[in-house]
């Protein structure tokens, strides 16, 4: 009887031992499963983090381009302004910026970084990717390849095509265009045209 009695305290005691190991290791997985969960939610939260950053970022450069573009009617500095933004915010080395001379029927080179003026300095409409852009008003992009021109892009006056950027070369660390590079794009098909127009204008009245 005192030996049944024994046996059956040492199962008891086993058994709630046991019981307790199991649930510490229950306990000890949703331990584990909960840290995880953290560290994933800690690591959403980062990302969301830098992507809210990284769209700040973007709002401001998009908001210092228009400023720069518009903030003034000096000729030379909208030019000067035009390619510090393809520059520095697009990340170019080489680049071109044409005016439309109706009469020339040719785009004229008003401004240059990293190229040969001499070649690029008059463009017939209708003549290679340059003067095909002119003439339908279509921007060009190469995509992450690097060719010849990278892009092409339009400067449009109420749709009419007053002249045309020519981005050549990206920077040798920057391996393609971003979307921030085709929201500059479009603020530049608008912007740059009418900053260049109204200082052309203005300009020709001087003389």
């Amino acid at each position: 009887m005192k030996r049944d009695f024994i046996e059956k305290a040492a199962n008891d005691t086993r058994e709630v031992v046991q019981s307790l190991l199991d649930e510490n290791h229950k306990l000890s997985v949703r331990v584990t499963e909960l840290f995880s969960e953290l560290e994933e939610q800690s690591r959403r939260f980062s990302e969301r983090y830098v992507e809210v950053e990284e769209q700040n970022t973007k709002l401001a450069n998009l908001y210092v381009a228009s400023y720069q573009l518009n903030g003034t009617l000096d000729r030379e500095r909208v030019v000067g302004a035009i390619q510090e933004i393809i520059i520095n915010l697009v990340g170019c080395e080489e680049l071109a910026i044409w005016e439309l001379d109706e009469d020339a029927k040719a785009l004229m080179l008003a401004g240059s970084f990293g190229i040969d003026t001499s070649q690029w300095s008059r463009v017939p409409l209708g003549s290679g990717l340059i003067g095909t852009v002119a003439v339908t008003g279509e921007r060009y992009i190469a995509g992450e390849s690097v060719p010849d021109f990278v892009a092409c892009i339009p400067l449009k006056l109420d749709e009419q095509v007053v002249g045309a950027i020519g981005i050549f070369s990206l920077l040798q660390q920057k391996t393609g265009l971003e979307p921030l590079d085709f929201e500059l794009f479009d603020l530049l098909a608008s912007h740059a045209a009418s900053a260049l127009y109204c200082t052309r204008l203005i300009a020709e009245q001087v003389q």
